[in-house]
């Protein structure tokens, strides 16, 4: 188990963190976003790919937060802002294409 907080490798915690989360979109919210780029007004989502969305969503959001946690910490801070955001999100975006 890696104990240094501020090593590049997670812990053992920080590998159970996104599992522990219990924070869930609602499906109208996921269903709307989607509908935003749907090219045919007559597409719709399956359940089970509505689900699926949502975990990735929820997975994502998880993974932001964590990195900007990390950055806060690699700064001795103990408060995320906006600008811890925004030093990780090109690396998550790259990360995640």
């Amino acid at each position: 188990m890696n104990t240094n907080p501020g090593s590049s490798k997670r812990t053992d915690d920080g590998d159970n963190t996104c599992s522990k989360v219990t924070t869930e979109f609602q499906n109208n919210i996921i269903k709307e976003t989607l509908r935003l780029s749907y090219k045919d007004t007559k597409t719709k989502i399956t359940e089970e790919a509505l689900e699926l969305v949502k975990e990735v969503t929820r997975v994502m959001v998880v993974e932001a937060a964590m990195r900007a946690a990390k950055q806060t910490f690699s700064e001795n801070k103990t408060t995320v802002n906006v600008n811890h955001v925004e030093s990780m999100i090109l690396q998550m975006m790259l990360d995640f294409p």
